[in-house]
């Protein structure tokens, strides 16, 4: 009986050496970082368990059993980086992490071998033979009791961790998370069964409970991939890229998500799984719009995240081969790029002091509508201002004056403008705007109202109140395409006011048709 028993547990060191060889040899290969520990410690264990049960003095068994501890108490630390790596958590994984998680081991350790001086680990350690086996007969020492509560504290967290990522895992990897949930309860298993004295000899059998969890862990490696870091690393680079990734089957069902499309769509991947894309995406008619209609390609999509517009662009390919048929939709955040080419945009058309258009887009805006309103045969008036004696609000005040003063005379013409109207910055202090479909009176009195909104301001500057007037020149007619021609005459309009003594409103109109 010794013999046999001593021989499984030797057998199971080997195994795990030559496991633990292997795993070092191939540890590019393997995606299970802890296994390698995980696989010497249980070597240190069993080897030494099994020269515990055939020692032929107390002296010899007591040495044994200290170095069997270096292998007891590594394993659960192990094992929670197992599970940690596993279930993606990695983050948490520092140094400060290995300091925490190693720490009560090594303490433990070192009272065991030292217990001969304080007994607290063990009060009294002897043994009594059993079948002619050695069996270890102690009573344990209040750390002894911590050791108890250090391993299934950490088996408890390891399997939780092996819980939560089966519940939390999808459809492509559900039912490997299952086998590694089950599996994970092995070595717990084993423990109990030991510490209940369950079996008639007292035989520690966790030894035996963790090796069957290496031999199917071997098996995985050896054929089933479950570690292998090609699909592991699939996984995760599927749910830690930037992009959302949506996968559906040929009818348009929900099949796969990553982390990203759950933060873009707002959703849970267990609570949508399954269902079909018209249920879930109702909100967002462009992309139900190409997922029916099976088109795929390349388009923009604007999609309101916390409060803010965020852009994508949206990519929808075909999944097809023998056994399977449906998509993938790639969603990549443009939002930085769209929102630097509006600013670039806005750059480019506006006149970034006063927030009207600058001159060149002001010029192919006014082109265009000239052209509208020839096909039209409808009216079109220009209306060309500028702010009177305002060199003087610059030699008097200074320049941050003066742009003060141009960005309020702006505010005052916008609350008579309808936005149907266009301004543009002509030069320094004058603005022209555009008045299409408008006839001669109505751009006369737009100009007036205009004129008196910048007279009635009171623009305080450095405690002092700056007061401004303007003039403008009204031209209208029909059938006008050349822009030039309407800037000459609304120019002449201009000059009149300011010969007549500013502050005031002139113009003339070619209204017959």
């Amino acid at each position: 009986m010794n013999y046999f028993i001593f021989s499984v547990m030797f057998l199971i060191s080997i195994i795990s050496i030559l496991m633990a060889i292997y795993i070092f040899f191939n540890r590019k290969n393997i995606f299970l970082p802890g296994f390698l520990g995980l696989t010497i410690s249980l070597a240190i264990y069993s080897g030494f368990y099994s020269l515990e049960i055939i020692s032929l003095n107390l002296e010899y068994m007591k040495l044994c059993t200290a170095i069997e501890y270096l292998g007891i108490l590594s394993i659960p630390a192990f094992w929670i980086i197992m599970a940690v790596k596993y279930t993606n958590k990695e983050k948490i994984i520092t140094r400060k992490f290995y300091i925490s998680l190693f720490f009560i081991p090594i303490c433990l350790m070192i009272l065991n071998f030292t217990n001969e001086y304080h007994h607290l680990f063990y009060k009294n350690y002897s043994y009594i033979v059993i079948y002619s086996l050695h069996i270890a007969d102690f009573i344990p020492g209040i750390f002894y009791y911590v050791g108890m509560l250090y391993i299934n504290i950490c088996f408890f967290i390891g399997n939780i961790l092996y819980g939560y990522n089966f519940f939390k895992e999808s459809k492509l990897y559900k039912k490997r998370s299952l086998i590694i949930l089950i599996t994970s309860f092995i070595p717990w298993i084993g423990y109990w069964v030991y510490m209940m004295k369950i079996i008639p000899i007292k035989i520690d059998v966790v030894p035996i409970s963790l090796a069957i969890l290496c031999l199917f862990y071997a098996y995985a490696l050896f054929y089933s991939n479950i570690f292998g870091t090609i699909d592991l690393a699939r996984k995760t680079v599927f749910n830690d890229i930037t992009d959302a990734i949506i996968l559906l089957d040929k009818e348009n069902i929900l099949i796969e998500v990553n982390k990203k499309a759950e933060q873009v769509f707002n959703i849970e991947s267990n609570l949508i799984i399954g269902k079909k894309s018209n249920d879930i995406f109702k909100e967002y008619d462009k992309l139900l719009k190409n997922i029916d209609e099976n088109k795929f390609g390349i388009f923009n999509m604007e999609i309101k995240i916390n409060g803010k517009i965020n852009y994508f662009q949206v990519t929808i390919y075909s999944l097809k081969n023998s056994k399977n048929e449906g998509k993938i939709i790639i969603l990549a955040d443009n939002t930085e790029q769209m929102e630097l080419n509006k600013k670039l945009e806005y750059y480019a058309t506006m006149d970034i002091l006063t927030g009207v258009y600058n001159k060149n887009y002001f010029h192919e805006i006014a082109v265009d509508k000239l052209q509208e309103c020839f096909k039209l045969n409808n009216p079109v008036s220009l209306i060309l201002f500028d702010l009177d004696k305002f060199k003087d609000i610059n030699d008097n005040y200074g320049h941050l004056a003066g742009d003060i003063v141009l960005e309020k005379a702006i505010e005052s013409c916008r609350t008579v403008l309808d936005k149907k109207y266009y301004i543009g910055r002509y030069g320094g202090e004058e603005f022209v705007i555009l008045l299409n479909d408008t006839t001669f009176e109505k751009a006369f009195e737009i100009a007036e109202n205009i004129r008196a909104a910048i007279e009635n301001m009171n623009i305080l500057y450095d405690g002092i109140t700056i007061k401004i007037t303007s003039s403008f020149g009204v031209f209208s007619c029909y059938k006008e395409k050349d822009l030039k021609n309407l800037l000459k005459n609304a120019d002449k309009a201009l000059y009149e006011a300011k010969n007549l003594g500013r502050n005031r409103v002139c113009g003339n109109s070619e209204l017959a048709v």
